[in-house]
């Protein structure tokens, strides 16, 4: 049985003024915050900058949390190394970054490793790099047992991957964005949490330049969608846009840096291979020639540093914006629990604060899972079948079909949708900064509890 509320338990190897140090870290530095709080200084490593698990707990008041540090020890005690989302630790080697007096201590069952690491992709071909770099642990006594994971999959997905049950999921994206946003126009002083530029404070005068407004919501064109990046469900979505006759109702932004090789202009995350041969024969065509396309006035540099802060203008000319995330399950033969993941990622959070309806390129079932989170959906103007469609070429057929669908309303019956959606996307704005998201925390310890 979980307990309602379970206490949390964490060691760090250094702790000072009540704030810990990132285990893994042996060269920190401070904020300049009134917080005071211990982070990372080297930009090569593979652990965050500052312990972000322990911080969120703190900002988000979740009660029963405590520290331990030296030879004091605990019942369900959890030693947590937080991964960034780089690449630095491919190269690393994790037993490397922490002490041996902690290592003893996981060994001897004393508490155990916890990997908390929400932010990595959930790419297959990462979870096995993951992986290898776990299981060479196993020649410091550290064994599968004494190693739980914390990703931001929702479905536990990459449990048989790892061969270990303790993995976990937490809504990770939707936490994150949430004291982003607050720290962004509530003026919450999360500081750690907009760090990361795209959701830096902004002065007054840009705020109202970004700030989407019901009131001047008058779409001119049916869809913006900002893609940004060469992943190959961006190549299927954009291409299928483009054969649907779909790209002079939108702007959008696509940049493939000439990485693809030929033999992907055929792949079948891109192409579906049972449509017509004239078909096949066309999507190629499209592929092979989409090298670079951009239709946004801002540079793709401007867009893939800093999303956010697109000028309003593009939302409140639209009807609605297609959310493209960083990872798309593929229907894969090298480990097919890849495409059970359920990882709403950062986009689909920015909608919702922003209060613009959206169709979502990314996990199986991913709104469904916002719906069960209590927002609603988009459905007076589109058809949400394609999120319970496995297959990349097959779910942006269905999208595209959704909004070719829209594309044929005049400019009456687009007002009159926007003014159906305003009072949903009002209150699903509430429900995003109202959310309480201590019980997710609570939960996922409970889940844990090992004692």
């Amino acid at each position: 049985m979980i307990p309602l509320r379970p206490t949390i338990n964490l060691y760090y190897d250094k702790i000072i003024d009540e704030m810990p140090v990132p285990n893994g870290v042996s060269d920190y530095t401070f904020s300049n915050d009134t917080y005071r709080i211990p982070m990372n200084k080297s930009k090569a490593s593979p652990i965050n900058f500052i312990t972000i698990l322990f911080n969120t707990l703190k900002v988000l008041n979740v009660e029963r949390v405590n520290l331990f540090s030296g030879k004091e020890t605990a019942k369900n005690l959890f030693y947590p190394l937080e991964l960034n989302a780089g690449t630095s630790w491919y190269d690393a080697e994790f037993e490397d970054y922490i002490p041996v007096k902690s290592i003893n201590k996981i060994k001897k069952g004393k508490m155990k490793l916890l990997i908390f690491a929400p932010t990595l992709s959930h790419d297959y071909s990462i979870m096995w790099k993951l992986r290898t770099k776990l299981d060479t642990l196993g020649s410091k006594g550290i064994t599968r047992d004494k190693i739980y994971i914390v990703l931001g999959d929702m479905s536990r997905s990459y449990r048989r991957c790892f061969d270990n049950p303790n993995v976990y999921g937490i809504d990770w994206w939707q936490i994150y964005a949430q004291l982003a946003y607050k720290s962004r126009y509530h003026q919450e002083d999360y500081f750690w949490a907009f760090r990361n530029p795209t959701f830096h404070p902004l002065m007054p005068e840009q705020l109202e330049k970004e700030d989407f407004k019901f009131e001047d919501w008058k779409p001119k064109r049916i869809f913006t969608a900002f893609t940004g990046n060469r992943a190959l469900h961006n190549t299927a979505l954009i291409s299928e846009l483009i054969y649907a006759g779909l790209d002079v109702h939108g702007e959008y932004s696509y940049n493939l840096n000439g990485d693809l090789t030929p033999k992907d202009y055929d792949n079948f995350r891109i192409i579906d291979k049972t449509r017509s041969d004239d078909y096949i024969t066309k999507k190629k065509e499209i592929v092979n020639n989409l090298t670079f396309v951009k239709k946004l006035d801002k540079t793709l540099e401007e867009i893939s540093a800093r999303p956010l802060n697109v000028d309003k203008e593009y939302y409140q000319d639209s009807l609605i914006s297609i959310v493209s995330g960083s990872f798309s399950p593929m229907f894969d033969q090298h480990y097919l629990d890849e495409i059970d993941v359920c990882a709403p990622g950062l986009g689909i959070w920015r909608q919702i604060a922003k209060g613009h309806p959206f169709m979502a390129l990314g996990c199986l079932n991913t709104m469904g899972y916002v719906s069960g989170e209590g927002y609603f959906l988009p459905n007076p103007i589109t058809n949400q079948f394609y999120d319970r469609v496995a297959k990349t070429p097959q779910k942006v057929k269905l999208m595209c079909e959704s909004i070719s669908r829209m594309a044929q309303l005049s400019e009456t019956e687009i007002q009159d949708k926007v003014q159906e959606l305003i009072p949903f996307m009002e209150k699903n704005k509430q429900k995003f900064f109202n959310m309480k998201h201590q019980r997710k925390f609570e939960k996922l310890f409970g889940e844990m509890n090992y004692e």
